[in-house]
C-alpha cells in the first residue's frame, strides 16, 4: 500500500537516469535466437542451391566422359532436383517467418522506449498536480469550507500521489533496477485495481461484483500485479455487457487465485489459442498487448494466467500465485 502519512511532494523536475552497464538488461535470448535462426537460414538458402548444382555438374561431365552409371545417374539427379526444391522452399518460408518474428521484436521494443518516455513526462506533470492538490486542500482546511468538498480534494490528492508512485515503479521496472518482492495481500491488490477501473465501469452501466475470499499472502512486486490485474479487468470492461465478477480464494495446492469474468461474447474458439500472443487482437483498435503482458508477469512470479470456459458465455480468466 502507498503511505498516505508522507510529507507533501515539493514541485520539482526529475531529469532522466542514464541507464548503466549494472543496469542494462541482457538482450533476449528469443531475439538472440531468432537472429541465430536467421543466419542459419540464410545460409542454407544460399548455399543450398550451390551444392545442388555442383553435384549436377559432377553428374553431367561424368555422363559427358561415357561413365556408365546406370540408373544410379538419373536416380540421383532426379533427387538432388527434388531435394533442392524441397529445401529452397522450406528455407524460404522459414526465412519469412523469422523475419515476422524479428519484426515483432523491434516493435514491442520501439513501444518499450516511447512507453518509459511517456510515463517519464506524465510523472513529472503529475507530481506538479499533486503540489497544488495538496496546496488546494490546505487552503481549504484553513477556510473551513464544506467538508465534501475537503473529502474530495483529499481524494484527488491520495490518487495523484498513488499514480506517481505507479510511474516511479514502471520507471524503475523498465531501466532493469530489481523491484525487490515482498509478501503482498492479494485482496488488497484487487481492491486498488478496481478502485481504478470503477468509475469507467460506472460510466458504462456495468455492475462490479466482488467476492473476496482468503488467499494467501504472494511474495510479488506490488506494480506488476496491480498491472496484470488491471490489464485483464480493463480488457473485461471492454467486452461485458452487463457485469463483471471478480473473486479470490486459496486455489489448489494452496495456491492464491483470482478469477475475473465478464459476461460479454465470449473468447471465439479459433482465438482461445492466440490471444496471449503478442500484437493478437480481438478488439477493434487494440494493440495486442495487455493480455502477452499479464501473462508474462505471471510466469515471471512462478504463477499462471489462463481463459477458463465459463457457463453462460463471457470470458474468466484465472490467475494463480504460489503462496509466499
Amino acid at each position: 500500500m502507498i503511505d498516505q502519512t508522507r510529507p507533501a511532494l515539493h514541485f520539482c523536475y526529475m531529469a532522466p537516469v542514464p541507464v548503466t552497464p549494472e543496469k542494462r538488461r541482457p538482450a533476449s535470448p528469443g531475439i538472440l535466437a531468432a537472429l541465430g535462426a536467421r543466419k542459419i537460414a540464410v545460409a542454407a538458402l544460399y548455399w543450398g542451391p550451390i551444392i545442388f548444382l555442383l553435384s549436377t555438374i559432377v553428374l553431367v561431365v561424368s555422363l559427358w566422359r561415357g561413365e556408365n552409371l546406370g540408373g544410379l545417374l538419373y536416380a540421383a539427379v532426379l533427387l538432388l532436383a527434388i531435394g533442392g526444391v524441397a529445401s529452397g522452399w522450406s528455407l524460404q518460408r522459414r526465412l519469412a517467418e523469422i523475419s515476422t518474428a524479428l519484426e515483432r521484436a523491434q516493435r514491442t521494443s520501439t513501444v518499450g522506449l516511447l512507453t518509459a518516455g511517456f510515463a517519464h513526462e506524465m510523472k513529472n506533470a503529475l507530481t506538479v498536480v499533486l503540489g497544488f492538490a495538496e496546496l488546494a486542500r490546505t487552503a481549504a482546511e484553513r477556510a473551513q469550507v464544506d467538508q465534501k468538498v475537503s473529502r474530495h480534494l483529499k481524494e484527488l490528492e491520495n490518487e495523484t500521489r498513488r499514480t506517481v508512485a505507479q510511474l516511479q515503479s514502471f520507471l524503475s521496472y523498465s531501466s532493469g533496477e530489481k523491484v525487490p518482492r515482498r509478501p503482498q495481500d492479494v485482496n488488497e491488490l484487487v481492491n486498488e485495481a478496481l478502485q481504478m477501473i470503477r468509475p469507467m465501469a460506472r460510466m458504462k452501466d456495468l455492475t462490479v461484483d466482488q467476492t473476496a475470499g482468503e488467499p494467501p499472502r504472494v511474495d510479488a512486486d506490488p506494480f506488476a500485479i496491480r498491472q496484470l490485474l488491471l490489464n485483464v479487468l480493463l480488457n473485461a470492461l471492454d467486452f461485458a455487457r452487463t457485469r463483471i465478477t471478480i473473486t479470490t480464494a486459496r486455489g489448489a495446492e494452496g495456491r492464491a487465485e483470482v478469477s475475473i469474468a465478464d459476461d460479454g461474447p465470449g473468447v471465439p474458439e479459433k482465438d482461445r489459442d492466440r490471444i496471449f500472443q503478442r500484437f493478437v487482437t480481438t478488439r477493434p483498435g487494440g494493440n495486442g498487448l495487455g493480455l502477452s503482458t499479464s501473462r508474462d508477469i505471471a510466469k515471471a512470479h512462478g504463477g499462471t494466467l489462463k481463459l477458463s470456459d465459463t457457463a453462460g458465455g463471457g470470458a474468466t480468466f484465472v490467475l494463480q500465485l504460489p503462496a509466499a
